[in-house]
């Protein structure tokens, strides 16, 4: 699980599942424009690098294989 301290502006390079629940993982690289807690928990909504804008939960987050 990634830190919820990660600050607004920062860079961010992590996996992620495919469309938020399956058992694929896939490289997230952009920068936090937000961030917050909502009703499922924690999250943060980021800007990849390719110009999308995804909000991703933080407890599904993995830094490290």
């Amino acid at each position: 699980m990634i830190k919820t301290h990660k600050r607004v502006g920062s860079n961010v390079n992590f996996l992620y599942p495919t469309h938020g629940k399956m058992n694929v993982l896939r490289r997230v690289c952009g920068v936090v424009l937000e961030k917050g807690v909502g009703p499922n928990g924690p999250y943060l909504t980021i800007q990849e690098s390719n110009g999308k804008i995804r909000s991703m939960s933080t407890k599904k987050i993995v830094e490290k294989l």
